[in-house]
């Protein structure tokens, strides 16, 4: 990728790399929901729309 950001931790390098390279290891468990995240502080943000559902 022809990005120019730098990290100076190798976590928050891997963490931004996830956006060029569209990884997304992060399903959401919830029956019947398809989504899937990079990151998983959006998961977890997600999984509360859920909760507020029920």
């Amino acid at each position: 990728p022809d990005c120019h950001r730098r990290f100076k931790r190798l976590e928050h390098l891997k963490r931004h790399m996830r956006i060029h390279t569209l990884e997304r290891p992060f399903p959401c468990t919830y029956p019947g929901c398809q989504k899937t995240f990079s990151r998983s502080d959006n998961l977890t943000q997600h999984l509360k729309t859920h909760e507020r559902r029920e």
